[in-house]
């Protein structure tokens, strides 16, 4: 069982690092209402199992048939507001609910006209239905949504906070060949993405190596994407692509090009400043494009 599923918070106290948002959350529990919620912040930092446990905790029993995610990003067209969300949002509740309620996860791939639907559905049913939006840059969510839900910036966690989280995880796999220096100098490479950190701990025990060489090993592809970048080798882009097929996201191979390029000793700087800004528009594009063809595009700009 991968450990980001095993681990994940299923209370509200388990949330570390997001004292603002937790202490609403358990007030709006106590109230048994809660208004709708925005929560942004970098990937890695626990937005969608936020609005997961705090869809559990308001409703109790009766989540499973009154909790509904969708991943927004996976179906932007106004389409399926005006299906599927406007559905749920006019059917009746399930049992003693108080009301639905529907995670919106990554609502910044949805287009402009899809996000000013979903402002009339929100405004049309707020006695049947709330609304927890997630997103990474809440810039590309219209202010007319912004200003209807209550906003929360979830920061990257802490080392001392992440520290806790993966001694917890160590403790409770009885795992003995980890030192607390070796564990520091892992978090700090992490930068702030727990998600990434827990992954990484797993791939590590499972594999019995040091965290230090495991981060070493995770970036493997991209410096091998590098090397082909550099001396023009146009099998690089089938290699990217093979990554997406794979199941990596646009977003973790721009990551991953910006953790190498960003180590990588001897590079021309001007070739080094070039690479990073095509690497950080094809992330900033990732919201808007399908993945095979950005990165197609990517590697056009660094050929």
């Amino acid at each position: 069982m991968l450990w980001t599923e095993k681990y994940r918070p299923t209370k509200l106290q388990e949330i570390i690092g997001q004292n603002n948002f937790v202490l609403d959350a358990q007030s709006w529990k106590e109230e048994g209402n809660m208004p709708n919620v925005l929560i942004h912040g970098n990937s890695g930092n626990g937005k969608t199992t936020a609005g997961i446990v705090l869809g559990r905790e308001i409703l109790g029993d009766n989540f499973t048939d009154n909790f509904l995610e969708i991943n927004a990003s996976d179906d932007r067209r106004l389409e399926n507001v005006r299906t599927t969300i406007k559905q749920a949002a006019q059917s009746g509740t399930i049992g003693g609910a108080p009301f639905r309620i529907c995670l919106l996860d990554e609502l910044e791939g949805m287009t402009t006209d899809a996000q000013n639907a979903l402002k009339r559905i929100m405004e049309r049913y707020s006695d049947n239905i709330r609304f927890i939006i997630t997103c990474n840059d809440r810039n590309k969510i219209i202010f007319a949504l912004q200003s209807r839900c209550a906003n929360y910036l979830f920061s990257p966690l802490s080392s001392d906070n992440m520290l806790i989280v993966l001694n917890n995880i160590i403790k409770s796999e009885k795992l003995t060949n980890f030192s607390q220096e070796d564990l520091g100098s892992f978090i700090y490479s992490m930068q702030g993405d727990m998600r990434r950190a827990i992954t990484e701990l797993q791939a590590a025990k499972s594999s019995n190596t040091t965290l230090s060489k495991q981060v070493t090993i995770s970036l493997e592809d991209y410096e091998n994407i590098l090397n082909k970048i550099i001396n023009k080798n146009t099998t690089v882009l089938g290699e990217i692509h093979e990554l997406l097929y794979q199941g990596r996201t646009v977003r973790d191979i721009c990551n991953g090009l910006h953790d190498v390029v960003i180590n990588s000793e001897g590079l021309d700087s001007n070739l080094k400043f070039k690479l990073l800004r095509t690497i950080g528009e094809s992330e900033w594009r990732s919201n808007s494009m399908t993945p095979k063809v950005l990165v197609s595009w990517m590697m056009g700009q660094l050929l």
